[in-house]
């Protein structure tokens, strides 16, 4: 069974997905989250000034989480919940209790264009977010005249162990391929791999959105695909073209 190396925390859905298709999922965290400002995100989430919430992260999700009280945040319940992927959508109905819009949009970008045509211009949204989000979202609302009360709520930082963890892929696990979910992974795994004579660099490496391939490409390497949603399903399919067409063409 071939091993593909995912960046990313364990997950029951993806190594569900790849063992079905013959693969075997290693999971590699590359980052750590330290979570801040919650007391702040605590009183915001109790004003009653926005018209809804954006959720584009887990750990976004998280962050609320650690402060939420249904009973005291019942205003939400008639708000809109703004997402990115099936697998946040399932998180905010599990740990918050509600329902989201944007489950197949697919990106930051096509949310913002959805959000800007349903949304009047005097709309207004929190946006609890990490320290090393992009700015394409808030910048496309805010043309639009909807206005973004960003919230950091979580920094990213590179896990301890990555340098560890990099080696024993290369020395014992000899993958066929490996996935990048986030570009702040990809910048702390290529310093890593920098330090050491290693064969994980040659490997296929498939992205999980636009962002995180041009990541990759201003790294200097090559795109071998990328998943047309953020979802296990979609990361399969990218891969299992990539092989199909290096097998056509040998």
């Amino acid at each position: 069974m071939k091993k593909v190396v995912l960046f990313k925390s364990l997950s029951e859905d993806y190594q569900k997905a790849f063992s079905e298709h013959n693969y075997e999922a290693v999971f590699v965290e590359p980052l750590e989250f330290v979570y801040i400002n919650l007391q702040e995100l605590s009183e915001k989430l109790q004003q009653n000034d926005y018209d809804g919430i954006i959720l584009t992260s887990p750990r976004a999700i998280e962050a609320v989480s650690k402060c939420w009280s249904p009973s005291k945040f019942v205003i939400w319940n008639s708000k809109r919940v703004y997402t990115v992927g099936e697998a946040s959508s399932r998180k905010i109905k599990q740990m918050l209790g509600l329902d989201a819009l944007g489950e197949t949009w697919g990106s930051a970008e096509n949310l913002a264009k959805v959000m800007s045509a349903e949304n009047a211009a005097s709309s207004k949204f929190m946006y609890p977010c990490g320290n090393l989000r992009s700015e394409i979202l808030p910048n496309v609302l805010q043309e639009a005249g909807i206005s973004v009360d960003a919230l950091t709520v979580y920094e990213t930082k590179e896990n301890e162990h990555l340098r560890e963890s990099l080696i024993d892929l290369n020395n014992n696990i000899n993958p066929c391929c490996m996935v990048f979910f986030s570009p702040s992974g990809c910048e702390y795994i290529y310093r890593q791999l920098q330090t050491f004579s290693n064969k994980l660099s040659v490997l296929p490496h498939f992205a999980i959105g636009n962002s995180t391939a041009h990541k990759i490409e201003n790294l200097g390497v090559e795109i071998a695909g990328v998943a047309a949603k953020p979802k296990a399903e979609s990361v399969i399919e990218s891969v299992q073209h990539y092989f199909r067409t290096l097998e056509a063409c040998s």
